[in-house]
């Protein structure tokens, strides 16, 4: 950059010396491998754009303050509160995929720091298809099993309905009706349940009563585990009813440490899973604890780094998109682990409310 930032009487507010018109801090900024534009949003101007930021937006005419501000920014953006600022975005602009963060200098300045993440969200993408396609497994193989109940059950008061519908009062009648429509709603559920793989589907964040998601959603492992030997023992605070969140991504969330869990029990002599969850400073709190292999502090450090894994073969990024989920929706995970003796991953997620309009 040739023009300088400071008149020669000023100082420079990064090395604090008399600025002499050559900044090494603005040709640094001018040729990093990062989009960097500054909006001046009293005079409405571009006070700073660097190659990348233009190369990026080689569409818009460089330092087109409208252009950029309707792609960028919030629609009014007069007043600058913090609150009103998104801090991390995404958008889609000329065939690329690119992040950002705006920071508030002041009441009037904005700084933008954009990257180009196409080929991480590329990667991102397959390995959320593969890690998909690995639950799905389970999932099947749950759903065949528990629909045969229902269905069988089904049938059978059907077909008792059948031969005795002419003995039967309109009492007995209707009482057999209501358990074949029971029935129905239990397949439906585990039908629904192949829908929340969809991973292109946008979030429906909405009050999720708790027990009955997990009560519906347990059967759904319940079989693979039982076959192992495997203990599922829940305790549920009672005082425990709502969560603000997805219930699709919540389920392929739960399924995933589900299967962790499930990895880890390999060589237990008594393998167990033990389910906590209570409420706390309005969140939700879930624990998932297992009594299997554990894990060293070197893998615990590293168990949020993309394409980090210790299994042969997992992809390393099954954490990672566990985690970008649940901040996505407010939400949190931490685990820890002592080798030999288990895990526990705790997830946490804000607390809902009772609404029948929103209700999952």
């Amino acid at each position: 950059m040739n023009t300088p930032l400071n008149n020669s009487d000023r100082h420079c507010p990064f090395s604090k010396e008399l600025c002499h018109g050559i900044c090494i801090y603005a040709n640094i900024l001018e040729n990093i491998n990062l989009g960097l534009i500054a909006f001046d949003t009293k005079e409405k101007t571009v006070v700073f754009q660097n190659k990348t930021a233009i190369n990026m937006f080689e569409t818009i005419t460089p330092k087109d303050y409208k252009a950029l501000s309707a792609i960028l920014l919030p629609k009014r953006i007069e007043n600058i509160h913090i609150e009103d600022i998104p801090s991390q975005k995404t958008l889609r602009y000329g065939g690329r995929f690119l992040g950002y963060s705006v920071y508030t200098v002041s009441n009037r300045y904005l700084w933008i720091f954009i990257s180009d993440i196409t080929e991480k969200a590329r990667l991102e993408s397959i390995a959320e298809a593969t890690n998909m396609m690995n639950n799905i497994g389970y999932i099947f193989f749950g759903i065949r099993h528990e629909i045969g109940n229902p269905l069988n059950s089904l049938k059978m008061a059907l077909s008792v309905l059948q031969k005795n519908i002419n003995r039967y009062s309109s009492k007995d009648i209707l009482e057999f009706l209501d358990r074949a429509l029971n029935e129905i709603s239990r397949m439906e559920y585990l039908l629904k349940s192949l829908k929340s793989f969809n991973m292109f589907e946008k979030l429906h964040i909405c009050n999720v009563d708790l027990p009955s998601f997990m009560e519906k959603f347990l059967p759904l492992v319940k079989n693979d585990f039982e076959k192992r030997n495997i203990k599922i023992k829940t305790i549920f605070s009672p005082d425990v009813k709502y969560a603000r969140v997805d219930p699709r991504t919540l389920q392929q969330i739960m399924l995933n440490i589900m299967i962790n869990a499930y990895d880890a029990l390999n060589d237990s002599e008594r393998p167990e899973i033990l389910i906590t969850m209570k409420r706390k400073e309005g969140l939700i709190w879930i624990n998932i604890n297992d009594n299997g292999c554990g894990m060293t502090w070197e893998q615990q450090r590293n168990l949020f780094r993309p394409f980090y894994t210790s299994k042969l073969q997992g992809t390393g990024l099954g954490l990672t998109l566990t985690k970008k989920k649940l901040a996505q929706m407010n939400g949190n995970i931490s685990i820890s682990s002592v080798k030999n003796k288990g895990t526990t991953v705790t997830i946490s997620m804000p607390e809902g409310q009772d609404n029948n309009s929103e209700t999952a």
